[in-house]
């Protein structure tokens, strides 16, 4: 509050969201990355038992490269919904009274 006004910070619900955006992007391409050099591994590198483990390895974190990018992107979609909603009620509010 500043002189008895709420005062709400939008911008910053905005960047929270816009940044769990770009930290998800940042996590996939790096176990992009990662996946990348465990198949060149299995090509010419790891051969045996170390190629199936690699393998296993690189589906597993497929797995849970897309888990957590359908996770972070429902959650900064809920954020933006929920951003949406607060956004509406300080609008409905604003509409109901005059400060003086």
């Amino acid at each position: 509050m500043s002189d008895g006004r709420i005062e709400l910070h939008h911008q910053q619900i905005d960047e929270a969201a816009a940044m769990l955006r770009q930290q998800s992007a940042l996590m996939h391409e790096m176990m992009e990355q990662t996946r990348t050099f465990l198949t060149q591994g299995l090509g010419h590198e790891l051969h045996g038992e170390y190629a199936d483990q690699g393998k296993a390895y690189s589906d597993i974190l497929s797995a849970a490269d897309n888990a957590m990018t359908d996770d972070v992107t429902k959650a900064a979609a809920a954020l933006d919904e929920v951003h949406g909603l607060i956004r509406d009620s300080d609008r409905t509010a604003g509409s109901k009274f005059q400060l003086h």
